[in-house]
């Protein structure tokens, strides 16, 4: 079980002290589920679909992007894209991808002012990162910025990654195109998915509000640090399942 083998102990192994940690129930669509707060990190485990957002060729007329185009809307209309004053999607003018809109993330690099710019949003192809639903995000104190270890049980690879879009209410479990090539799994934001083995270990107020440029550099840097700082902290834990 991968929460163990994250955690580093067996409930049943004998130490001086132990910390038993429950997990808390945190309700989607079509389940509950269970979320342990150990050691400051947030730690669950869900499926992973593929996310193209804040690819510049992430979307495009007539679903000629990474992505189906109807992915880019949300009830309220177009969620994941740039949009004019008429509330159509935005065409890009010039570049290597002149023609496909101009897709957007909810967190944002901090050095391009341009909201039709493509590089002003976290491109999935080269930045590991995931979306979580807002509620969720509010509930456990986790802000957009904040880094993630990843880890996929199927085959035992890991990443790290930064909470980067605001996903839909009610599921939970989106990774982008370079998380899900770091996990070592298909990365077709089309037809890809990972069913019921990925960890996500979040770590709260770690964010990137304050980087000029969000990079997978900067990305690993950080969340190694805070990963192996975890370790530390909860060598004498062990998550409860019941």
């Amino acid at each position: 079980m991968m929460l163990m083998a994250v955690v580093r102990l067996h409930a049943q192994q004998t130490v001086a002290k132990t910390c038993a940690v429950k997990p808390a129930s945190f309700a989607l669509k079509s389940r509950d589920l269970p979320v342990w707060e150990l050691g400051g990190g947030v730690l669950f485990t869900a499926g992973m679909t593929v996310d193209a957002d804040g690819a510049p060729n992430a979307y495009g007329p007539r679903n000629k992007g990474l992505d189906y185009t109807a992915n880019a809307r949300g009830a309220q209309g177009w969620a994941a894209l740039v949009t004019n004053k008429q509330g159509n999607p935005v065409l890009q003018k010039r570049g290597p991808y002149r023609g496909f809109y101009v897709s957007t993330t909810s967190l944002e690099q901090h050095d391009i002012k341009d909201q039709a710019n493509p590089k002003r949003y976290v491109d999935a192809r080269t930045v590991p990162y995931i979306a979580l639903p807002r509620d969720f995000a509010e509930r456990f104190g986790i802000t957009l910025g904040d880094v993630v270890a990843v880890f996929n049980e199927a085959n035992g690879r890991s990443a790290y990654a930064i909470f980067a879009d605001v996903g839909p209410r009610g599921r939970i479990g989106e990774g982008s195109i370079a998380l899900a090539k770091a996990l070592g799994m298909p990365a077709d934001p089309r037809r890809s998915q990972a069913f019921g083995h990925i960890t996500y270990l979040i770590f709260p107020s770690s964010g990137a509000a304050g980087w000029t440029r969000i990079t997978p550099a900067r990305i690993r840097s950080t969340a190694t640090k805070l990963h192996h700082q975890w370790i530390l902290a909860t060598t004498f834990c062990y998550v409860n399942p019941q």
